[in-house]
């Protein structure tokens, strides 16, 4: 896509705002009720065979100006604005969807969907998430909910009583971005996790930094005494996966593999060849930065 846009279109200077402006809170509203924000998908895969089971699902927006934006763009603006939550149920219902026609297909792939701690403050949410995934009819084993944290979120009495219902109605927990702010120990001590994800900042130093290696192989001890799989994330290199495989990771997840792609284009990329690694990693935002960039990282939805 090119990152050519006029930061106008003409005669409508008072309908529209200027594509070089950041979008605001009426423009992300009109994006929710137009269906703009569209799931996009990125394969957790196994390091040595490369095989998938599962995908993260992840929010992008089709803005019809701008073009396709990343996480970056809105998901600070949603969180001010409350709007998360619409974000969350539009994304479940596209990855659902999706997960249901791949099956019809024959290919029986895990989705997983992050939800932030913050979110789980929210019964109204949690109700609405667990009359959805009732209606699946797909096994909830193969829902993860990813469970991201910030700096102001806090685990209550009632926020870990909202997540033994999700988790009683069969669906996986998942802690995402082990090792980083307030993903803790304490925090995997008080709820019952099905998986690890380990940050991608630690991948990211992992051929130059002993220290790094150091937490990866812990890390990963840590989730074998648990009897829980650790997926290691941002993997972007050859280099970076033999170091893994030889700490003794099985699972990953990174532009390695693939980049994100659209949920309707996830069949054709599961049915077709993939010789090497990272062979789609090129699709281009607005921005005119690819996907893929090493090291380059956006906020998590």
């Amino acid at each position: 896509m090119s990152s050519a846009l006029p930061s106008q279109l003409p005669g409508s200077e008072s309908r529209h705002p200027s594509v070089a402006e950041a979008p605001d809170a009426s423009d992300v509203r009109s994006g929710l009720r137009c269906n703009e924000f569209q799931a996009y998908v990125q394969p957790k895969f196994d390091l040595k065979s490369q095989t998938v089971q599962c995908v993260e699902v992840l929010a992008r927006w089709q803005h019809p100006l701008r073009g396709l934006l990343s996480p970056a763009t809105f998901i600070a603006l949603m969180t001010r604005e409350h709007l998360l939550d619409e974000l969350l149920c539009s994304l479940l219902e596209q990855g659902l969807s999706c997960q249901v026609e791949l099956h019809r297909q024959g290919s029986e792939i895990g989705f997983a969907f992050n939800l932030s701690l913050q979110q789980l403050t929210s019964e109204v949410l949690v109700a609405n998430l667990i009359s959805r995934l009732l209606e699946h009819p797909l096994p909830l084993s193969s829902v993860t909910l990813e469970i991201t944290e910030d700096a102001t979120a806090s685990v209550s009495p009632s926020v870990l009583q909202r997540l033994a219902r999700l988790k009683a109605v069969g669906v996986r927990l998942s802690m995402d971005d082990f090792g980083m702010g307030h993903s803790s120990l304490w925090r995997l001590s008080q709820i019952p996790f099905d998986e690890l994800k380990l940050a991608g900042e630690f991948t990211h130093q992992i051929g130059h930094s002993p220290r790094a290696r150091a937490v990866v192989r812990h890390a990963l001890a840590l989730a074998g005494e648990l009897g829980i799989p650790l997926i290691v994330e941002g993997i972007e290199t050859e280099v970076q996966r033999s170091i893994l495989m030889e700490l003794g990771a099985s699972y990953g997840q990174g532009y390695l593999c693939a980049s994100p792609m659209p949920a309707s284009s996830l069949g054709a990329w599961l049915h077709s060849p993939r010789d090497r690694p990272g062979a789609r990693i090129p699709r281009l935002f607005n921005s005119g930065l690819p996907i893929g960039a090493v090291g380059q990282s956006y906020p998590k939805m």
